[in-house]
């Protein structure tokens, strides 16, 4: 093979096509392609970011609903709790009310029933007097009536 100017011409030629090529078209190609990585890679980045917040805050709202589910279960057994007091307290008020009641006019109808008794024992030698004319047919007097009988009979 000879080596002659053409050769010579054609190398410095393709240095310089190589040279040229590389600064018109390599190294904007090169920069354009770098630029999109670092943008796919930030935006990569930042998608990864906004995962991990969107996890954190997740996982503070399933935090926060726990507690309020636990403050709701709270409260509402307090309330029930107090609505059990209130009621067992007008139960028993009513309770004891209903027994004043009740013992009042348990003694009310002893005395009215102690009443009768003593005017039914005040008239038995009348009513005994009475019997005693019907059946003979005169009136007399029953003597030596006995009280504790009558007491006996009528407080059984």
């Amino acid at each position: 093979m000879e080596f002659n100017a053409t050769f010579l011409v054609t190398i410095i030629s393709f240095i310089v096509f190589v040279f040229l090529m590389n600064k018109i078209l390599y190294e904007p190609m090169l920069r354009i392609v770098a630029q999109r990585r670092a943008f796919v890679d930030e935006n990569l980045q930042a998608a990864d970011d906004n995962h991990k917040k969107t996890a954190e805050i997740s996982a503070q709202k399933e935090e926060k609903l726990k507690g309020a589910r636990s403050d709701a279960k709270n409260k509402y057994s307090e309330a029930v709790d107090e609505f059990k007091s209130k009621k067992e307290s007008i139960v028993k008020q009513a309770q004891a009310e209903a027994e004043g009641e009740f013992n009042q006019a348990y003694a009310g109808l002893i005395n009215l029933s102690n009443e009768t008794k003593e005017g039914l024992k005040g008239r038995m030698t009348d009513l005994a007097n009475d019997i005693v004319e019907k059946v003979i047919g005169y009136r007399s007097e029953v003597q030596g009536f006995n009280t504790d009988e009558v007491n006996k009979i009528l407080y059984q």
